[in-house]
């Protein structure tokens, strides 16, 4: 092997060991601030707006294909510095025989940095779905079921992700940008004089 092949390959090793390294501090970043917005809400720190689709009515009809869905969206943000930061939205959907959970993480700037989904809350043994963005990008996923011998869990970063992993993280981060896009328009209506 020559000297600049050489000298290549141990540039690539070293610039992925870096990257994992960076990947797994963001995470941890990002988890531990999920972990302090998680206890202000808990606290009442954040304001909060609820989004009703689909009200529960025998009075009303239902939107959509099914014949039983009803969406809560509730949005916790804080006042800071004379604006208004949008920190969490957790959604509970009701899907004919089951409940969705969906708890989707925004940081500093407002963009999506954690995305997390279970697909029936009522059955414990439900695969929980978590996506980690840095810089506008899918940087770690985690997937984790119980199961008859206990929980397993499978992860995943940019060195192992696999096509369905990329495809519902952009899925993920485009639906997170709809919740902030509908949260901003709560905003400016509330804020527009009457």
């Amino acid at each position: 092997m020559t000297k600049s092949v050489f000298t290549f390959v141990l540039f690539l090793f070293f610039a992925t060991a870096l990257s994992a390294q960076d990947s797994d501090a963001m995470v941890s970043s990002i988890t531990t601030f999920n972990n302090t917005v998680n206890a202000d809400i808990a606290s009442e720190k954040l304001f909060s707006h609820r989004i009703t689709l689909n009200t529960e009515s025998s009075k009303v009809k239902f939107w959509g294909k099914m014949n039983k869905y009803t969406e809560n969206a509730t949005c916790y943000f804080e006042l800071k510095d004379g604006g208004i930061v949008l920190r969490k939205v957790i959604i509970l959907a009701d899907i004919t025989d089951r409940q969705s959970y969906t708890d989707i993480l925004f940081d500093a700037e407002g963009n999506p940095s954690m995305f997390f989904y279970t697909n029936n809350t009522k059955n414990p043994n439900a695969q929980n779905e978590r996506y980690y963005y840095g810089a506008r990008k899918l940087i770690f996923f985690s997937a984790s079921r119980n199961t008859i011998d206990g929980a397993v869990s499978d992860t995943y970063d940019e060195t192992n992700f696999e096509t369905k992993h990329i495809n519902d993280g952009l899925s993920n981060y485009a639906k997170a940008e709809n919740y902030k896009k509908l949260f901003d328009a709560l905003v400016k209506v509330q804020m527009s004089p009457y």
